[in-house]
């Protein structure tokens, strides 16, 4: 098949027979549901605005689907996989796009479950050659909550960064404090970026169809963002450790929080002491960990 005759997809039956000749059957219980409405694949890439300077990453390939969005659009692709079959069925459909790097792996397969390594170099090497790092994907459900946290540790940080997820994960990561969507992975995300839910997406539109609703998690740095990059990765442990007993006041919390860190705790406002982590803003919980580190070490 020529090249100009590879731009648009073919019907997905064709995709279940290749699955079929590999001995691949989707999972829904391993988050390989595949979007199937090509105008959401298209809806995705343009929400990104890869240009040709630009390097995306694209974490779970799958069919290669927004793969091929994404190729047409941007400098290059980084398309990872952690399936076999699947990324040799996308490498092999997408054969004839010269500016797609696919690797196979599982993208926290970093030491101790921290991003792939192959992530940060794309990134430092986009940025390096005058462009920009992106990350759009269609996240398998039971590794968002990971890929979300380790994604505020990247050095640089994605200039922007387009997720389809679970609606409830979602949510979660943009609410606001007070809220009982609101803990310790919003507070962690929105120290790093600005998070909005742009949309929506219905179970009809996969296969396999999950048994609930996705929504599409838009994500772009703060301006203000914690550097260097381990100053986040620690920011991120002391807000773990705070919420991880979410019932108890911060009084007991910050002190468990402190320890994590290897800080002894700062003094809280007489206010704060009785309250909960959930009830304040990342930003002030970043004055909370930027005063234990001005702490001596436990």
């Amino acid at each position: 098949m020529a090249a100009a005759d590879r731009n648009e997809r073919e019907p997905f039956s064709r995709y279940l027979a290749r699955m079929q000749e590999v001995g691949f059957r989707p999972s829904s219980a391993l988050g390989q549901n595949f979007l199937l409405d090509p105008s959401l694949h298209r809806w995705l890439a343009e929400r990104a605005a890869p240009t040709a300077a630009d390097t995306v990453v694209e974490i779970g390939v799958g069919l290669g689907f927004l793969t091929r969005e994404l190729a047409q659009r941007a400098g290059r692709v980084v398309g990872i996989e952690i399936d076999e079959r699947l990324l040799s069925i996308a490498r092999d459909e997408l054969r004839d796009q010269g500016n797609i790097e696919w690797i196979l792996a599982d993208a926290l397969g970093g030491p101790g479950r921290t991003l792939l390594p192959a992530i940060a170099q794309a990134a430092r090497a986009a940025v390096g050659n005058g462009g920009r790092f992106l990350v759009v994907a269609n996240l398998p459900y039971a590794a968002s909550g990971p890929l979300l946290a380790e994604l505020t540790a990247l050095d640089p940080l994605p200039a922007c960064a387009v997720l389809l997820l679970q609606k409830e994960l979602a949510q979660r990561t943009a609410a606001g404090p007070g809220t009982a969507d609101y803990g310790g992975l919003s507070a962690t995300v929105q120290a790093a970026f600005l998070a909005k839910v742009v949309r929506e997406v219905p179970p009809q539109v996969f296969r396999p169809r999950p048994k609930v609703a996705s929504a599409v998690l838009q994500l772009e740095p703060r301006a203000d963002a914690l550097e260097p990059a381990s100053a986040r990765r620690e920011f991120a442990a002391f807000v773990r450790q705070l919420f991880q007993q979410r019932r108890k006041v911060l009084r007991t919390t910050i002190a468990a929080a402190a320890a994590a860190i290897g800080r002894v705790p700062p003094e809280l406002e007489p206010a704060a002491r009785g309250a909960r982590a959930e009830q304040f803003p990342p930003a002030v919980i970043l004055a909370w960990w930027r005063a234990c580190r001005q702490l001596p070490p436990v």
